[in-house]
């Protein structure tokens, strides 16, 4: 699992946790002062991230990412398109 975000290559690491083939962080970015949701997906290498934006609920956001990623239309980022890869 990679904890970076494409935002900001060191940010700090709140929470995360494991389901299924996806792994999900909650993550704060130190340089932005935002908080956001990446996950990465193990067995097809994608990942996708979520910002918190205000009025969000940080931890339900950690819980459900699935379903705030397709209510906001989230676009999924390749392994290559990962900034760990690059």
């Amino acid at each position: 699992m990679t904890t970076r975000l494409s935002f900001d290559h060191t940010p700090k690491l709140l929470a995360l946790r494991h389901s299924g083939t996806s792994d999900v962080a909650l993550l704060w970015s130190r340089r932005t002062h935002r908080a956001a949701i990446a996950v990465e997906d193990e067995a097809t290498g994608e990942r996708f991230e979520l910002l918190v934006e205000p009025g969000d609920n940080p931890l339900d956001l950690f819980e459900h990412p699935y379903a705030y990623a397709s209510a906001r239309g989230a676009l999924a980022l390749s392994a290559r398109d990962s900034p760990a890869s690059g």
